[in-house]
């Protein structure tokens, strides 16, 4: 492989990620993939170097999205926005690590990698999650992923304390991270040896101590409401005992605040933002279903939309605000109580990281809505940057390598044009992204591909297909007044609705594995009539998700 030529950033101002005062005329030269030497003021460099002139402008190092779902053509989305280290946080094992690996070697644009598999979880719902019995079959499931080359492990959902502490264990041993999604308390986790969580899940669930909190905790059915909901009911009275516990243990804290979006008014914003950016026609490659999710959200972390149209707002039922679970202002004042818990965790030295989970909303320009959403929470501008690079680096375990601007570390930086202490979304004005010493190319082209396609469509985003399991009643009578009707299966959600004969009729969500509809008298025609529930899209573009039918006989009257 051919030597790289130096680089030399000079003139700028350096925010180097270790949290102090920017250095002001700070010169870095980069030699091959790592950083050589950071001075102030202008050095001797190698002849033939190239040279970038940051005067003006704010040096900072590669940012760090430590929560993604990677997928084919997300690359230069990422690059584009000055992302250039990704957490993957479920995807098959051998895939991802052909991407990881694909990236490294040049082979396809993108950021860095970091993959852990599908996972351990207590029930699979995918081919490539783990499901072990105890702990000693994750002792063996973890040394054989480790075996294979995973960068880290993660725990999911219905995971046993003792499992994880196995998990985590197993990992440690080698010097690995482990992060873990809970549904609920975060503390005897930590204590087992859980590095992170994701969503900030199982705070919330810490501080839950009252029986009417815990009453309504239990309350929250939907899966997806259960990321932002608990904070609603968060209890400020243990906020101190549970933040400095996290802090004294190191543990890293992932609250993916960019879900908040819709609960605050960003939506609409958002939506416009991300319109203006997909109509680059070098992003004509992207495919429509993603397009769906990212321009309209059907994806259910921003709430079902609300309906003008009364007809249509009948047949979806109860407008939900978010999730179907609590009002606005509920959800706003979870914002608030999220906000000041990690106010009080970085306070009492803990982790903060970023993490965006996309591509439920969009690569890259996420990572700098979750800064911004950061400081609105409270953090200081330069808390959310090292948020997104050092701190980030630790959580991956690279610190010794990635997050910071100093010499030795691999050369990962950034140029952006302003000053993000000042403000926050300055990172957005990205001039120059250096990853692995090279200058990226962070234009968009039409052709653009990955020759390591997905092995398999399954999507976590959008809308899965419903399984509709029995209606109740099964009979009903020709010329009836109206029939009210309950669904029950899985993968209900606040936008469901109920198809009788292909008619939709008024649906009411009450859970996830469970429906109201009511069908009015003109459909109670004679015969079998197959009842099914429709999802929204995406999925399938531009079809909808539809479960099996199940009939319900209609018989004559008298």
């Amino acid at each position: 492989m051919a030597r790289q030529t130096p680089l030399v950033i000079y003139g700028g101002r350096l925010i180097d990620g270790n949290g102090g005062k920017p250095i002001d005329n700070a010169t870095v030269l980069i030699d091959g993939n790592r950083i050589k030497r950071v001075a102030v003021g202008k050095i001797d460099h190698p002849a033939g170097a190239r040279v970038i002139d940051a005067s003006g402008k704010t040096v900072l190092p590669g940012l760090i999205d430590n929560h993604v779902h990677y997928r084919d053509l997300l690359g230069e989305l990422f690059l584009a926005h000055g992302v250039t280290s990704v957490r993957d946080l479920g995807n098959p094992l051998e895939w991802i690590l052909a991407q990881r690996d694909a990236v490294a070697q040049g082979k396809v644009a993108g950021p860095r990698i970091f993959g852990a598999g599908g996972g351990f979880y207590g029930r699979a719902t995918s081919e490539h999650h783990v499901v072990t019995a105890d702990a000693a079959e994750a002792r063996r499931a973890t040394r054989q992923l480790i075996e294979l080359g995973v960068d880290y492990l993660k725990t999911h959902l219905g995971i046993s304390v003792d499992i994880a502490r196995a998990v985590a264990e197993e990992a440690h041993a080698v010097g690995l991270r482990v992060t873990g999604h809970l549904d609920t308390n975060i503390m005897p986790y930590a204590e087992a040896g859980i590095d992170g969580v994701e969503h900030a899940t199982g705070c919330a669930e810490a501080t839950i101590r009252s029986q009417e909190g815990l009453k309504r905790l239990a309350g929250i059915k939907l899966w997806l409401a259960k990321f932002l909901g608990p904070w609603a009911l968060a209890e400020r009275d243990h906020f101190a005992e549970v933040t400095d516990f996290l802090a004294k243990r190191g543990t890293f804290i992932e609250p993916t605040s960019v879900l908040w979006g819709a609960s605050l008014g960003r939506r609409a914003k958002w939506e416009k933002e991300d319109y203006e950016l997909l109509k680059h026609p070098g992003l004509s490659y992207l495919p429509d279903n993603d397009r769906l999710i990212w321009l309209d959200h059907h994806y259910v972390a921003y709430g079902a939309r609300a309906r003008e149209t009364p007809g249509e707002d009948v047949v979806i039922g109860n407008r939900y605000s978010v999730y179907g679970i609590l009002p606005a202002v509920e959800m706003r004042d979870g914002f608030e109580r999220l906000g000041e818990f990690l106010r009080r965790l970085v306070k009492a030295g803990g982790n903060v990281v970023t993490g965006t989970d996309a591509p439920a909303v969009l690569p890259g320009v996420s990572l700098h809505r979750e800064m911004e959403f950061l400081v609105e929470l409270g953090l200081t501008p330069m808390q959310a940057i090292l948020a997104a690079t050092k701190i980030g680096a630790d959580y991956l375990g690279k610190a010794d390598v990635l997050g910071t601007v100093e010499e030795g570390k691999l050369a990962d930086v950034i140029v952006v044009n302003g000053d993000p202490l000042q403000d926050i979304t300055h990172t957005r004005r990205i001039e120059t992204v250096i990853k692995d010493g090279e200058v990226v190319d962070t234009t968009f082209h039409i052709g653009f591909s990955n020759p390591i396609p997905r092995p398999h469509s399954q999507e976590f985003y959008g809308y899965p297909p419903p399984k509709l399991e029995e209606v109740s009643p099964k009979v009903a009578r020709e010329g009836e007044k109206e029939l009210a009707m309950v669904v029950k299966g899985k993968d209900f959600f606040p936008g469901s609705v109920v198809s009788f004969g292909g008619n939709m009729v008024p649906t009411v969500f009450l859970s996830q594995r469970e429906l109201t509809a009511t069908v009015p008298s003109h459909l109670l025609r004679v015969g079998t009539i197959p009842v099914a529930v429709v999802n929204p899209r995406p999925n399938e573009f531009p079809g909808r998700r539809i479960s099996n039918p199940v009939a319900l006989i209609v018989k004559f009257s008298g």
